[in-house]
This record gives C-alpha cells, sequence and structure tokens, in this order.
C-alpha cells in the first residue's frame, strides 16, 4: 500500500471514529473529497448529482451535519495532500501545483484563505497539524451534538435546462462516492 493510500485510510478512519453518526450523504461527500483530495466539482454539480434540489440545500446538509463548506472541505484534502507529497518528496508547492494541473499562485490562495497562514508556515507545522486541523472542523462542537436525523431524500431537479459541470467532474464524483446516481450523465458513465 502506498504512503498517500496509508495515509488516505488512516484520516478516514478517523474520521469514521470522530463522527460515527455522520448521516449518509455528507459521508459520501467527505469520503469522495478525501479519495480525489481535493475538489470533486462545484457545490451546484454535487448538489445536481445527488439530487438535492440546489446548493443551498447542499450547504444546508452539511451544515446540519457540523461541517464546513464543500469548498472548504475540499480545500483541506488538497492542502493535505500537497503537505503529505511535499514531506515525502522534497518537493515546492509551486511544482506540486503544475503537476495537479492548477495555477501556482491559486494553491498559495487556497492554502493561506483555508488554513490562515501561508504555505511555508503549513509545511513547517506538517500533516499531522493540517489532519489534526481537519478534524476540527468535522467534529461536532458540544453545543451541536451528532444528529440522528437521517438525509433528506433527494428532489427532482427543477429546470431541465441547468447547466452542467464537465464530464471529468462526473467521473470524479461517481468513481469517489460508488454508488448509481440516477442521473442521466452517471449512467453514460461505465462503471469501473
Amino acid at each position: 500500500m502506498s504512503c498517500v493510500r496509508h495515509m488516505l485510510k488512516r484520516l478516514h478512519t478517523v474520521i469514521q471514529t470522530a463522527r460515527p453518526g455522520m448521516t449518509v450523504f455528507p459521508r459520501a461527500i467527505l469520503d469522495a473529497i478525501l479519495l480525489s483530495e481535493g475538489s470533486i466539482g462545484s457545490a451546484r454539480f454535487v448538489a445536481d448529482e445527488l439530487r438535492l434540489g440546489s446548493r443551498f440545500r447542499l450547504a444546508r446538509l452539511l451544515k446540519r451535519e457540523g461541517l464546513p463548506s464543500l469548498r472548504r472541505l475540499a480545500g483541506w484534502a488538497a492542502i493535505d495532500g500537497w503537505v503529505s507529497a511535499a514531506e515525502r518528496e522534497g518537493t515546492s508547492l509551486f511544482r506540486l501545483a503544475l503537476r495537479w494541473h492548477r495555477h501556482p499562485s491559486a494553491c498559495y490562495r487556497l492554502v493561506k484563505e483555508v488554513t490562515g497562514v501561508t504555505w511555508g508556515e503549513v509545511r513547517k507545522r506538517g500533516s499531522e497539524w493540517v489532519e489534526r486541523e481537519i478534524l476540527s472542523e468535522i467534529r461536532p462542537s458540544s453545543s451541536n451534538p451528532p444528529t440522528t436525523r437521517t438525509a433528506p431524500q433527494p428532489r427532482h431537479r427543477r429546470s431541465r435546462g441547468a447547466v452542467m459541470s464537465t464530464e471529468h467532474d462526473t467521473k470524479r464524483l461517481h468513481n469517489a462516492v460508488g454508488i448509481e446516481l440516477p442521473h442521466p450523465i452517471a449512467s453514460a458513465i461505465p462503471s469501473c
């Protein structure tokens, strides 16, 4: 098992232990983000794929579960992947950004936006600090205990003319979540 898979499995296990009562959709979203080590698409795209009706309903679902926004979760997962790779290989964020097909300046801004510190400081603190920060954002606070409510039933999309994300995002979400989605695009994607 590679170092990345081992780290991912460890983080996934720690998250499952910290949040055992998480409902299906939030858990699937979190799993997909961890498996892809970052973004799985826009909030609108994910809400459409899960048949939630809107990105606002997705945001409420995540908030109700005590999770940060989809963008923030994806940012933390990407940063965790970058820090782990930098520790293993001694690679700069600039080179990692190019490898991940992202603009380096956008990656530096994302690190500052999500962590509140610069890349150099994140590197000094290391991947264990990043993982502790991720856990602190997904753990239920004492004022917000885990809910026992079930996930909302998916709603049908109101507008058939909605703009869809790229086919690449659809494949990424489908492969990472590993569930069959009743969506025209999802049915066109071959199973792995």
